[in-house]
């Protein structure tokens, strides 16, 4: 689905640029250096080229100036843009009258050390680059402590250098004071996690029941609990558990390093006793949507793999599927899954459709990070929204490139030799094959996994 302002964003679109102060030093080095690797060349051209138009004195562009000098396509371009938009360097506003325009409001990358010190961004960092490359970023952008042994200061005092008289400060004081009140410290870039998903309250009053100081809920922890929340399904009274287990009894404080290796550790082992999804999947609505699904070629493996999706979290869905195939999940897996959810648009429910199709009908033994990418990529540009379209997506394309392949080897005149065909799922095809396959088996093995799950809570 295209919004309309995105479907108004064309070539001949006027937008105009605004940024309260000018970039730093710091910042154009936080932004070559550490957000480059996590948005990628074409959005840090795009936030550089909207910074040149802001210092012009133009006030208004169009759009295909600014594709012209990027040379790039407006498909590109707006992918760029929400690349920015999701980690918080651009922030975009849209009017319809009394023309149709855009305002494209850039904000300060996080100095280098704060960009370090932030727990999540070091996390994506650390995804792209590596724990070698991210350890020489860690020492290049580290205080340098200087040693003064054997050595006496001898620096000259503020007092003994400048003076000025009473009466002049004085004099001057009302315009000193107004000036320095009206400065206001530039906003800088943050990740934009919808903090609406959880009940703050609800959080709040579970936390003081379990002797948590409400005031460790903190801007930075609430962003990670936000994480934890939608990467792996964990509703209050779980993230309050689990915060409970970092906690020190004796003040209340909790160890957010801490915290993180108790949800990392327990989501690689356990499915989280979560709360079902609030979806009916008995009211009217669902029942028209899978009346519909099925007379469109949708099998009842197919609405049964959409509830599955719909029902888990990303990891749990890794995790069962995992278990299913009798695997387990890598922490190179998690951290692919941490960045796909933390930065992808994709929902949840399709982020799920996608692992089934690497997992089970490519029958890959562990997510393949470049194929992952850039399937995550290809569905994204599709926007695609729900389970349903990613699923007829794979189908029509498994199709096309079967046709492909046919019409290649009737073309080449050559004997056709036996080819293995790949094993398919019920929903890759338009009629479920009678034969059993490995879709199958790992379907089976997903239902036990599942009642064994819920038999044990």
């Amino acid at each position: 689905m295209e919004y309309a302002y995105e479907a108004n964003l064309q070539p001949k679109t006027l937008y105009e640029v605004k940024k309260s102060v000018p970039l730093t030093s710091e910042g154009q080095k936080a932004l070559v250096n550490l957000y480059q690797p996590i948005i990628g060349a074409d959005a840090l051209a795009l936030y550089f080229c909207l910074l040149q138009d802001f210092e012009d004195t133009q006030e208004k562009y169009t759009h295909l100036e600014l594709l012209n000098a990027l040379d790039m396509g407006i498909g590109t371009m707006k992918i760029a843009k929400k690349r920015l938009e999701g980690i918080g360097l651009l922030k975009t506003y849209y009017k319809e009258q009394p023309e149709v325009r855009f305002l494209y409001v850039l904000t300060e990358p996080l100095a280098p050390k704060e960009f370090l010190k932030d727990e999540l961004m070091s996390f994506l960092l650390v995804v792209k680059v590596g724990q070698s490359k991210f350890r020489q970023l860690n020492r290049r952008f580290n205080s340098l402590v200087i040693n003064t042994d054997g050595y006496q200061e001898v620096t000259a005092k503020f007092g003994s250098v400048y003076n000025f008289s009473q009466s002049e400060y004085q004099a001057n004081q009302s315009l000193v004071e107004k000036a320095t009140s009206a400065l206001t410290n530039e906003q800088t870039s943050q990740l934009p996690l919808d903090d609406k998903q959880l009940n703050w309250p609800l959080l709040r009053d579970l936390a003081t029941k379990k002797f948590i100081n409400p005031a460790q809920l903190t801007d930075t922890l609430k962003k990670s609990l936000l994480l934890y929340h939608e990467l792996f399904g964990y509703d209050e009274l779980q993230l309050t558990n689990l915060m409970a287990e970092a906690v020190a009894l004796t003040d209340g404080v909790i160890d957010q390093r801490k915290l993180k290796n108790i949800v990392y550790k327990q989501s690689q082992h356990l499915l989280p006793d979560k709360k079902q999804t609030n979806q009916n999947y008995q009211s009217d609505e669902q029942i028209r949507r899978k009346n519909t699904l099925l007379a469109q070629g949708f099998t009842q493996a197919d609405w049964q793999t959409i509830l599955d999706s719909e029902r888990l979290a990303p990891m749990e869905y890794l995790t069962a599927l995992k278990a299913a195939k009798g695997g387990y999940v890598t922490k190179n897996e998690e951290w692919l899954l941490t960045d796909l959810v933390s930065k992808s648009p994709l929902p949840p429910a399709v982020i799920n459709i996608l692992l089934n199709y690497l997992l089970v009908v490519q029958n890959k033994a562990q997510l393949p990070q470049a194929l992952t990418n850039q399937i995550a990529n290809d569905w994204s540009q599709n926007k695609f929204k729900t389970p349903e379209e990613a699923i007829l997506y794979v189908r029509t394309t498994v199709k096309e490139k079967q046709v492909a392949k046919e019409q290649r080897k009737k073309a080449s005149g050559r004997p056709q030799n036996i080819v293995k065909k790949e094993d398919l799922p019920d929903w890759s095809k338009n009629q479920a094959s009678s034969d059993p396959n490995r879709k199958a088996e790992i379907d089976k093995m997903m239902q036990e996994y599942f009642n064994d799950e819920e038999g044990e809570k």
